[in-house]
Parts: C-alpha cells; structure tokens; sequence
C-alpha cells in the first residue's frame, strides 16, 4: 500500500486464521495503543514552532480508520488545531493540498525522501524540504541515497523547534 496498512495486515490475518481470538485483542491493542509516548522527543514543540511561522497541517498517509486515530491519541490533532489531511499517497494529492490551503510556498518534513524528491518536482521552488534523519525510513542509506539531497537535514524531528525558518514564511 505505501504505508503501514494496519487495517489490511489484520484482515489478511484474519483470513487466514478464522478461529484465533487473539484477533480480537489485537484490534482493542491497536485502538488503544499508547501512541503519546511514541511521538520523537521534540515532535509538539516542533508543532508549536512551526505555528508560529503559519498554518501548520499535518499531511500523511494512511487508511481511514487506524490514522486518524494515531494522530488523534498522540496529540498531534490538537496541535494542529484540527489541520489533518490523510491519504493513500499524499505526494500525488498536492493538487487538493494546496485547494484545501492555499499558499505562496509550502514546506514539507518527511522522513521519507522518496515523498520528498516527488513533492519537490511536482512544486519546485515553490516547496522547501526537510528531512529530519529519524527512524527507519530515514535511516535506510541506501534508499536515502537514491534520490536529490532535501533542502534541509536534520538529525532529529526535535531540532526543528531549534531552527530560524522566518525565511521559508515569504
């Protein structure tokens, strides 16, 4: 699918094992999972400095179902104010994107670079790209290195509340 598709991993497993009931467990697991203390240190003030500069959304992939509810349980929502765009592929849906919020320029932090290199042909000068070098995405070498160098690197999502970017406003 492109990305962590929990809801179809369950139902493959389902399929093939009818009468387990630790299915049952597994979907109360998913629901309630303690995303909060997954989130990378750094990642709400990261948020909350981005607003400083403009609007902040969130802009992912991901199912209907599990998504909305990871964003929602770790407090990313709140610290968007509601601003939540989830899709099958976000890096093909930057026509609705910028329907949706308009603006003279965007910036896009993606730990995957692949999204990013897409996003940047697709808008060009018109996007900055940072890619915070964390977790298994960004540390794959040899994917990373398959593709043009983001505009900005950072070793950790935290950095960014660390980081000037009155420039990237316009």
């Amino acid at each position: 699918m492109g990305y962590a598709d929990y809801l179809g991993a369950l139902q493959r497993y389902r399929l093939e094992n009818l009468d387990d009931p630790q299915l049952l467990l597994m979907s109360s697991f998913l629901v309630d999972y303690p995303f909060p203390k997954q989130l990378y240190p750094g990642a709400l003030a990261a948020l909350a400095h981005c607003r400083r500069i403009g609007p902040t959304v969130v802009l992912s992939d991901g199912d209907v179902v599990f998504q909305p509810r990871k964003i929602q349980r770790s407090g990313i929502w709140d610290a968007v104010e509601g601003r939540v765009l989830i899709y099958l592929h976000k890096e093909k849906m930057l026509e609705a994107v910028a329907h949706r919020y308009p603006a003279k320029h965007y910036v896009m932090v993606d730990d995957k670079v692949r999204i990013l290199a897409a996003m940047k042909q697709a808008w060009g000068s018109k996007l900055t790209t940072i890619f915070p070098r964390q977790g298994h995405y960004a540390r794959d070498a040899a994917e990373v290195a398959k593709y043009p160098v983001p505009d900005i690197t950072l070793e950790a999502i935290g950095a960014l509340a660390e980081r000037d970017l009155s420039a990237l406003a316009g």
